[in-house]
């Protein structure tokens, strides 16, 4: 999963929500968060066409695509982080 975030590679990954539906999602990764008690995959969900957040206990299948991605207007993490009310020099500076 590092590597695809630094190299900009999509992900495959089967995720069950909390609810225990699972789901197959393309993704293209964005950040890796942790936020209280687990840490969270941000990324861009071809599947929602939006920001999602996947919480990395609950992903049963991970595999990285040979496609890579480059940012697009309205789908970077800077874009995610200020639609949730952060700028990105607050997160990524503390």
């Amino acid at each position: 999963m590092r590597a695809a975030l630094t190299e900009k590679r999509k992900l495959r990954l089967r995720y069950q929500r909390e609810d225990e539906e699972e789901s197959d999602r393309t993704i293209l990764p964005l950040g890796a968060f942790f936020w209280g008690r687990s840490w969270t995959l941000t990324a861009w969900c071809e599947l929602r066409n939006d920001f999602r957040n996947f919480r990395l206990d609950r992903v049963l299948e991970l595999r990285t695509l040979d496609e890579t991605f480059t940012d697009e207007p309205g789908r970077t993490l800077r874009d995610y982080l200020r639609g949730v009310g952060h700028s990105a020099e607050q997160i990524l500076d503390d």
